[in-house]
């Protein structure tokens, strides 16, 4: 079976970097010269890849950090559902309060992350969502996302709060997607009073509205094991956003 046949027969996504980027063509890398990543002989591997390749502790370290991450999930979900309870809310009727999902992948970014979903609610024309990712080689990030009846309600309350939220270093998505999970210039948009202006402007090219906060791998919260307190927090601050 040739390279390509392979290609065709697992799929492009799979066989390349993915969050969007299909990598080199499998025929290049096969090839006697991938100069982009380094392969130039007639080996497929060189002296230093192959100690990686023959090494399963960073897997072995990576399943096990991945596996203490669901446990502090685990009490994050209990915690947000019990929060949730005592709250009445601007969302879809058939939002989850109570269950949400905690899931993992492999490939964004070319890293591996885990993320817990609570609430929960996501369909073609809407969104009312609270994400708490874990983001290999970046940190753990808390974002609301919403869409769809109540968007410009959701909006108006966003600006209202915004000494508030700057505060607390809050960013919104300045993108086209909800997607984006990066930070910085074209990515979002740091919180800051006086800046409805540029809001306004922001929110007529979007069909959605995420505010985020970021916790970084050297920052003291999570340092000290204190995930569940800065994402409890987060959503706290960002609660007036979406309370009935």
């Amino acid at each position: 079976m040739t390279p390509d046949d392979l290609a065709r027969r697992f799929g492009r996504h799979e066989l390349g970097a993915g969050n969007g980027d299909d990598g080199p063509n499998l025929s290049e890398v096969l090839s006697t010269g991938h100069a982009a990543d380094g392969f130039t002989g007639p080996e497929l591997f060189s002296e230093d890849e192959l100690a990686q390749v023959a090494d399963g502790g960073p897997f072995r370290a990576r399943a096990r950090l991945i596996g203490r991450m669901r446990v502090v999930f685990e009490g994050l979900r209990h915690r947000l559902a019990r929060h949730l309870e005592a709250g009445r809310y601007l969302a879809p009727a058939n939002a989850d309060w109570r269950h949400g999902r905690i899931g993992r992948g492999e490939y964004l970014g070319d890293m591996p992350y885990t993320y817990l979903d609570i609430p929960r609610h996501f369909e073609a024309e809407s969104a009312f969502t609270f994400r708490t990712l874990f983001w290999w080689g970046h940190g753990v990030s808390f974002s609301l996302i919403l869409g769809g009846q109540h968007l410009q309600e959701y909006r108006a309350r966003l600006v209202r709060n915004l000494a508030v939220l700057s505060a607390l270093e809050v960013h919104i998505a300045a993108g086209e997607s909800p997607w984006d999970w990066e930070r910085g210039p074209g990515h979002t948009l740091r919180l800051a009073t006086g800046q409805e202006s540029e809001l306004l402007r922001l929110f007529r090219t979007q069909t959605f509205l995420k505010c985020a906060r970021f916790l970084d791998f050297d920052d003291p919260e999570f340092r000290r094991s204190r995930i569940e307190d800065a994402a409890l927090l987060t959503f706290q601050a960002l609660e007036p956003i979406i309370l009935a």
